[in-house]
């Protein structure tokens, strides 16, 4: 069973600049995010199936996950 995720700009950096990667369901991304390398306090929105969800939504089989960063500026 696996679910698609789409980090956004720099985090794609985490997973060899690919534009996505297979993940397992079952997990929240929360657990996912710290098994790819991504910490997940970098994580600023998750969108699910073009929803806002927590990080601590658990993955669905064919979920669609986007994951955007905290931009930073000054």
């Amino acid at each position: 069973m696996s679910a698609t995720l789409r980090p956004s700009g720099a985090l794609k950096s985490y997973i060899g600049e690919r534009d996505e990667v297979q993940v397992e369901s079952g997990r929240t991304v929360r657990e996912t995010l710290v098994l790819l390398g991504i910490p997940p306090e970098i994580i600023a929105l998750v969108v699910v199936n073009g929803e806002q969800q927590a990080k601590d939504y658990v993955i669905q089989e064919g979920d669609t996950i986007k994951a955007l960063a905290v931009i930073g500026g000054g």
